[in-house]
């Protein structure tokens, strides 16, 4: 009698834990909702951070074409158009000082050059980038495999600073190396060491393509790759409700570390973002096998390099863009 007594006690313990947990992650996932709506660009276009972030993605639309392995003329003239349209829009409304968009500039610059050659006139563009002489072209890197990982035994100032995505694949990884990389990786740190980090590795063509159609993308140079190393996050690791994001953050954590142990090993790597529909989501789950109680975090293209290739400029913000400081302290 004394131990189903205790039995009740505990399943009544446990019974109120999982009830607790379950009303936090409700008030969470409200709260996030309504900061989401409240905030977020796609919803507050007028506001000068979303206009940006939209102009950012429009001219990394164009600098990938720029630099794709088999890169075609005439490319992304409606990409072009676009950009123009909120480049015009942003300029009236807050200015024309804004490094991102001046880049953008350097862009469309970089593209007419490029076509310059080409029999089909662009009085919009010309006219555009006439209004704006004083921004020279972006240029986009042209480098050999020496010179890319030329900083893999630098210190980790540079050595960071010389970590690139590369959409150029020209051989296979070896199983050897990837699994050296997943090991560098583990370093990264995680909420009260509980490594909530998982790989999967496809290296099935046909699961790949099925893989990058369902991401959408990879079109111009994800036929290439090698290997999809899929990053995951086990959910099983998360204790309470308020730690809603942990999978996402501690996920995050381990592909930065990834990232960099796989241009430690010269890997050419791209990372691709997981933004995609419930049904999606559920439909990769099945086809990859992955267990439902692993969140997909991060899909990474992978590759063995080849002798030479183009990499984009992408320029980073200013320290003083993304740094604050609260309080007195020096």
């Amino acid at each position: 009698m004394l131990e189903l007594l205790r039995k009740l006690k505990r399943a009544l313990v446990a019974w109120r834990e999982c009830a607790k947990v379950r009303s936090e992650a409700a008030r969470a996932f409200r709260y996030d909702r309504g900061q989401f709506m409240a905030n977020a660009g796609a919803l507050h276009l007028d506001r000068m951070a979303a206009a940006r972030a939209e102009i950012v993605m429009g001219y990394h639309v164009l600098e990938k074409g720029l630099t794709m392995p088999r890169r075609r003329l005439g490319f992304g003239k409606g990409a072009v158009l676009h950009l123009m349209n909120l480049v015009d829009s942003f300029e009236r409304r807050f200015g024309t000082e804004d490094r991102q968009v001046r880049h953008a500039v350097a862009v469309l610059r970089a593209y007419r050059e490029l076509h310059r050659g080409q029999p089909d006139p662009m009085p919009r563009l010309d006219a555009f980038l006439a209004a704006r002489g004083d921004v020279p072209a972006a240029v986009e890197p042209h480098v050999t495999r020496g010179e890319f990982f030329s900083a893999k035994d630098a210190p980790f100032p540079q050595f960071a600073a010389s970590r690139h995505v590369c959409r150029h694949f020209a051989g296979s990884v070896p199983r050897e190396t990837v699994e050296s990389a997943v090991e560098l990786a583990l370093t990264a740190p995680s909420a009260c060491n509980r490594q909530h980090a998982r790989v999967h590795v496809v290296d099935d063509p046909s699961l790949r393509d099925r893989l990058f159609a369902a991401q959408g993308g990879t079109r111009g140079f994800g036929a290439d790759a090698d290997k999809v190393l899929v990053v995951t996050s086990d959910l099983s690791a998360v204790r309470w409700g308020w730690e809603r994001h942990d999978c996402y953050v501690n996920g995050g954590i381990f592909v930065m570390n990834l990232c960099y142990a796989l241009h430690y090993f010269g890997v050419a790597h791209c990372i691709l973002h997981w933004s995609v529909s419930p049904e999606v989501d559920r439909e990769a789950h099945e086809f990859l096998c992955i267990p439902s109680n692993e969140a997909i975090v991060q899909v990474i293209a992978c590759g063995m390099p080849p002798d030479e290739f183009d990499v984009a400029a992408s320029p980073r913000l200013a320290v003083s863009d993304v740094l604050a400081w609260h309080g007195g302290g020096k």
